[in-house]
């Protein structure tokens, strides 16, 4: 999952490091990058400048919305294709975008409803794309319990 914030990396890491350590996750000493989570599910972050990944209109897009400059993109990975784990991704994302003042970017798996465009809407800030939107923290917690929630990897 891709979340942009407009805090430095040198800020972001360490509320990254914090999400991680309240969901449970632990660190692999060998490979620092790598965290496991209880059920043994490799998990890891990266951190790069805005517009790396992001198409240079959605960077717009999110910093009118925001009202500020992007400073990083955050990368949330799970290294494996386990939909159980899936969940977890999503919460650690909304829990950096809370820390971090962040956007989550989330695809659906068929262009979304209208009403649930509304919902999320209602619930938060909710920037709509074609078949996904960016969400703020409060947005992407109401997605995390919605009856249709899902990943798309």
């Amino acid at each position: 999952m891709s979340i942009l914030s407009p805090q430095t990396a040198e800020r972001v890491e360490p509320a990254l490091i914090q999400t991680m350590v309240d969901e449970g996750l632990a660190r692999y000493q060998p490979d620092p990058g790598c965290w496991y989570s209880v059920d043994g599910l490799p998990y890891g972050y990266d951190i790069h400048a805005p517009g790396v990944e992001t198409d240079p209109e959605e960077l717009d897009l999110v910093e009118r919305a925001a009202g500020v400059m992007m400073a990083c993109e955050i990368g949330l990975h799970i290294f494996v294709s386990d939909a159980a784990g899936r969940p977890t991704l999503a919460r650690m994302a909304q829990q950096a975008a809370r820390r971090t003042d962040g956007w989550v970017f989330v695809e659906f798996h068929r262009p979304p409803s209208p009403g649930l465009l509304e919902y999320l809407d209602d619930a938060g800030g909710c920037l709509r794309l074609d078949e996904a939107v960016y969400l703020d923290a409060a947005a992407m917690s109401a997605w995390n319990t919605h009856p249709d929630f899902h990943v798309v990897k």
